[in-house]
């Protein structure tokens, strides 16, 4: 059986009291090239299918948290592009009773609201990927990352549960501004640091594990994080 200990510790967050916590909104995060488990129920078994997605929580202790969402726009569709560019589309009333008016769709507001279903790849090799354009500005793939190749090279066991930079980067940009400060209390190898670096956030990781909180510090050996950071003191020291 799967295990309700996820949602059972949801509903301990926004019913207890002390907490004061809302739920904001539920996000899924989908990856079609996760691999099959539980493997017992998937492989052995075969009575389950691949879990392929993880369920992420956003809480708040208000009711109107700081949040914007034009920070974390995806790019127009090519049929959207078209439609800007011609000008004109089929206005009126839909099927489903919505009065769609003759320019509600004509504003550019330089990108699509993002979805609340994140992909790490798409479904659809075929199908164009528009993840947002400000946000997921780091590569997805963490097996070739510098920090896993620092790690292979120096002979060290990276931390296994690596979550994906570009989905922290999502909500950092979604969720904070350039100055504000981020924490993660549970932060193994401290992508959220890193993220929070690159994107001029203020930060503090807590990890129990001593030794992953020593590796991580390999993530700010990185020529790219290094070249982000000292880049503002080149521009002013040209100028």
């Amino acid at each position: 059986m799967q295990s309700l200990l996820p949602l059972q510790s949801l509903l301990g967050f926004v019913s207890h009291q002390d907490a004061g916590l809302r739920l904001c909104q539920q996000f899924i995060c989908h990856n079609p090239a996760r691999l099959p488990s539980p493997t017992q129920w998937v492989n052995v078994k075969r009575c389950r299918v691949t879990d392929s997605y993880t369920q992420l929580w956003w809480m708040a202790i208000s009711d109107e948290p700081k949040a914007d969402n034009s920070k974390v726009l995806r790019p127009y569709s090519k049929k959207m592009q078209k439609l800007l560019s011609r000008g004109t589309y089929n206005a009126g009333k839909r099927p489903s009773g919505h009065k769609i008016g003759q320019s509600s769709f004509l504003k550019n507001n330089g990108g699509a609201i993002s979805h609340n279903v994140l992909e790490m790849e798409p479904i659809n090799p075929d199908a164009e990927v528009r993840i947002p354009g400000s946000a997921f500005s780091l590569s997805n793939t963490t097996s070739t990352d510098f920090f896993h190749a620092e790690c292979k090279a120096r002979g060290i066991t990276p931390y296994p549960a690596r979550i994906q930079p570009r989905l922290v980067d999502f909500f950092v940009q979604f969720l904070t501004d350039p100055g504000d400060l981020v924490l993660d209390p549970f932060a193994g190898s401290n992508v959220t640091g890193y993220v929070a670096e690159r994107t001029g956030r203020q930060w503090v990781s807590i990890e129990a594990e001593e030794e992953y909180a020593k590796q991580s510090c390999i993530r700010f050996e990185d020529p790219e994080l290094k070249k982000l950071i000292s880049a503002p003191e080149d521009t002013e020291s040209d100028s």
